[in-house]
């Protein structure tokens, strides 16, 4: 093996270490909100200063044990930060499992001191700490990750971790085998490699992280940007998306949906009556019931106003007698029951009747425009009937036809309060 100066290598980890800190702390200045950061930059600086504590001490000429009890206080810390911060960003959050880490450290600590004065305890307790703990993160960062775009943002800084965990292990095989250990970190040869290992690959980790914050929030920020802000529904964006893609995949595998436009009748009077707020909150209480009411495998999104859409898949007409889809008119009568009625709204019940029209595919038409068209007029002719039967297209006249009505009453108001 070529000697290294360990010296020089400690400086440049001390700097990387530094550089890779502040790296993280502006990672998280910019998404305070994203989960995990914050644990990461804390781990970075925890480890910072236990490779600078090695080297002042050294630098200094302090106890030969007090620099290695210091630094693997910190280190050991820092790993239990670093699998906190990767949990939590992956989504696993847990109150009781972080008042577990936090009562580990001062173990962990106390296991540091005893072992301060036993080189060969203290390397083989560290390392396969670190080595284990370093490749936990690099698996949380991977596991059950479904989306291969996600997979892929966050692979860097897994196998950055996985990689850090190699020299811990050389190290931990050093300490096993050997005779004697020296007491001073300076002059244990394995020292050597493992300081430039963590050079690199704290290189890596750090640039991995920056991609997968970065991926992440740039998710975030599309998801907002096809998500309505009052309902939390898709909007007119990701309706547009959704019913194209299911336009393409009907037309290869001739699977018959339907578009539902849903319109709330006389949504004005709310607002004009209980002001916006009160219209407002209106609309997300029928979208928490369409989400409701719907299937697993159906879509629904806010179009704009008091309008939704529902793209309902594997749907029939009432002409078809295929037992293995689902019939239009029992989803419909479903969606109304779910849909109509009273709704407490600022401590008053809005009586809540909505209009539907139904565009089928094909016979409605073969394009976004053609069927959305379609499902408005029909839905416009439903409105203006004194039922609330479902209208939709006739294939055979090329006009439309009521459904049978609800049974519900329909009053000359179908918004109304009461007190």
């Amino acid at each position: 093996m070529v000697p290294l100066d360990t010296i020089t290598l400690s400086i440049t980890l001390a700097l990387v270490s530094v550089t890779s800190v502040l790296v993280l702390f502006i990672f998280w200045r910019i998404n305070e909100k994203l989960p995990g950061v914050l644990h990461w930059t804390i781990g970075g600086f925890l480890i910072s200063l236990s490779f600078l504590t090695v080297f002042m001490a050294t630098l200094l000429g302090a106890p030969w044990n007090l620099a290695p009890f210091l630094s693997n206080s910190m280190s050991l810390s820092a790993v239990l930060f670093t699998i906190e911060g990767c949990l939590r960003f992956r989504g696993y959050h847990s109150r009781r499992r972080w008042r577990l880490m936090l009562l580990a450290m001062p173990v962990l600590v106390l296991i540091a001191w005893v072992n301060k004065d036993y080189p060969q305890a203290r390397f083989l307790f560290h390392d396969a700490f670190a080595a284990i703990g370093m490749c936990l993160v690099g698996v949380i960062l991977c596991w059950r990750t479904t989306d291969r775009y996600e997979l892929r943002a966050n692979t860097l800084a897994a196998c950055s971790a996985i990689m850090m965990s190699v020299p811990f292990a050389v190290r931990w095989q050093y300490a096993l085998l050997a005779p004697e250990v020296s007491a001073r970190p300076m002059d244990v040869s394995a020292n050597q490699g493992l300081v430039l290992a963590l050079i690199v690959f704290s290189i890596g980790w750090t640039y991995g992280l920056g991609v997968a914050c970065y991926f992440r929030s740039n998710r975030q920020v599309m998801q907002l940007a096809r998500e309505d802000a009052l309902t939390g529904l898709p909007n007119r964006r990701s309706i547009d998306e959704s019913l194209g893609d299911t336009l393409i995949a009907s037309r290869r595998t001739k699977a018959p949906f339907a578009v539902m436009l849903i319109d709330v009748n006389d949504f004005k009077l709310v607002n004009d009556r209980f002001g916006h707020s009160a219209g407002d909150e209106l609309l997300a209480g029928i979208a928490r019931r369409l989400e409701g009411a719907i299937r697993s495998a159906d879509f629904t999104g806010r179009l704009g106003g008091d309008e939704f859409v529902v793209i309902a898949r594997g749907m029939e007409s009432e002409g078809d007698t295929d037992e293995s889809e689902v019939r239009l008119g029992e989803f419909l009568q479903r969606l109304r029951d779910g849909l109509n009625g009273p709704m407490p709204v600022r401590n008053r019940n809005v009586d809540v009747v909505v209009s539907i029209g139904v565009a089928l595919w094909p016979v409605d038409g073969d394009s976004s425009d053609e069927l959305l068209g379609r499902a408005d007029t029909l839905m416009y002719q439903d409105k203006s009937r004194t039922s609330d039967g479902v209208v939709r297209a006739s294939a055979e006249t090329g006009g439309c036809s009521a459904g049978e009505a609800s049974g519900e009453a329909v009053l000359e108001s179908p918004i109304r309060s009461e007190n």
